[in-house]
């Protein structure tokens, strides 16, 4: 009986312990996340001839972004793991749900989902 209780408390910690770790992951992009279910926010390391503009996503006939940052140097990248420019990063209402270096490949993505 001992042995059963044992392993119950060893497998509630473990399940603890990775929960604690999905936490601190969305806790690096709790800045970045959409604010409606069913539409994306937008991180964007990127020169101007890059930049996103409303005008752009919807001559792409892309409806499903709420929001964008763009910074134009990679010294400003709030997200460490940006490495080179451009950097495309599409968050939904919980985490990052696709990242890119092409914004050929972040258009098609918009649309198709």
């Amino acid at each position: 009986m001992k042995k059963v209780i044992v392993l119950i408390a060893l497998t509630g910690l473990l399940l603890i312990g990775c929960s604690g770790e999905e936490t601190n992951a969305n806790e690096e992009y709790v800045n970045m996340l959409s604010n409606d279910e069913g539409s994306y926010a937008l991180y964007i390391v990127a020169n101007l001839e890059d930049e996103i503009t409303n005008e752009i996503l919807q001559n792409n006939g892309i409806r499903n972004v709420e929001s964008w940052v763009q910074e134009t140097s990679l010294e400003n990248a709030r997200l460490e793991e940006v490495k080179e420019m451009p950097t495309f990063i599409v968050f939904d209402t919980k985490n990052k749900v696709y990242e890119t270096n092409s914004r050929q490949e972040l258009f098609e993505f918009l649309q198709e989902n």
